[in-house]
């Protein structure tokens, strides 16, 4: 795996783990995504256009509590 998807990866399993969320088996994909088209975490590659929407942004948090993964399918309710 390349370096930059594994920091990528680490930092949004850090972000998902301080949001009480869980990281979905798409996570990897949505890494290398990112570190393709250069993005960074605070951007969604889904949704680039939409600047309030990133990585357990308060949009992304409000999609997982409502509808149980947010639009990127990076991220999804914790498992209890």
């Amino acid at each position: 795996m390349d370096e930059q998807v594994a920091e990528m990866i680490k930092e949004m399993t850090i972000r998902a783990a301080l949001a009480g969320v869980d990281p979905t088996e798409n996570l990897e994909k949505i890494a290398k995504a990112r570190v393709r088209m250069h993005m960074d975490i605070s951007v969604c590659p889904c949704a680039a256009k939409d600047t309030d929407r990133g990585c357990i942004s308060s949009k992304c948090l409000r999609e997982i509590n409502e509808e149980g993964i947010c639009h990127c399918t990076a991220f999804k309710k914790k498992n209890r």
